[in-house]
């Protein structure tokens, strides 16, 4: 039935993964949608979202470009001649990091497709405070907000004849610590999510979604198997390097 249905957004990172755990129990039947917007870790976001799919077993999945993002510029995730900036250092306004436009087109994308599938509801991952070490995610990305959210919302309302699309958002009051700990009782693969902004093979460590990242699993007493792997990995080529 098209009541059964949700369209959840998956970047392949951390909360997008919880969130499509979270919506696996309400919509078996969900379609995961992912949208590429020439962002420096795209390539390793797609290799996680595939993964995810058939982790949850979503029988309907979509993957968008949306190369205008990219065009437009003037950021750091997109643009290379941006550096992207330390955690340690943001105190608050709007990070350089922050796609304008971003939400806004990844829900149109939703509402589109929702609408041709027939499902009746998107869930999206946004966090309006994902705690330190940063300042409010709101703060660094203004369309990571409740009041954001809501107008879109209502924009769904008035876009579809029936009304009957609504968009969820469910992790929005939850810091990341909250977010591991529900992940990790929902049994979510996190060797499968990256949370860093650059581009590479091993997390950064140093950008607002690694320190979140981080801190979080830290606060949640649970064990991040990508930085595990990552210090696995580091261990041993240190011990070569020692022959």
């Amino acid at each position: 039935m098209a009541s059964d249905k949700a369209v959840v957004l998956v970047s392949g990172g951390l909360n997008s993964a919880v969130l499509a755990a979270m919506a696996k129990q309400e919509y078996p039947a969900m379609a995961m949608l992912h949208v590429r917007y020439g962002h420096r870790a795209q390539e390793r976001e797609t290799e996680l979202f595939e993964k995810l799919a058939a982790h949850f077993e979503v029988r309907e999945q979509l993957t968008v470009d949306m190369p205008h993002l990219a065009a437009i510029g003037g950021n750091a995730r997109v643009s290379r001649k941006v550096q992207l900036q330390d955690a340690l250092a943001l105190t608050g306004g709007e990070s350089n990091c922050n796609v304008r436009g971003l939400v806004g087109s990844l829900l149109s994308a939703a509402f589109a497709w929702a609408a041709r599938i027939e499902a009746k509801h998107v869930y999206i991952g946004v966090a309006e405070n994902l705690g330190p070490p940063a300042p409010p995610t709101a703060s660094l990305y203004p369309e990571y907000s409740h009041e954001y959210l809501h107008l879109f919302n209502h924009l769904y309302t008035i876009a579809s004849p029936s009304r009957d699309i609504s968009l969820a958002a469910p992790l929005m009051n939850l810091s990341r610590t909250d977010i591991v700990k529900l992940g990790h009782r929902l049994s979510v693969p996190f060797d499968l999510t990256w949370s860093c902004l650059s581009s590479g093979t091993q997390m950064c460590g140093a950008c607002v979604g690694c320190a979140t990242r981080n801190r979080g699993f830290l606060d949640a007493a649970v064990p991040d198997p990508v930085m595990l792997a990552a210090q696995r990995a580091a261990a041993a080529a240190a011990a070569v390097g020692a022959y």
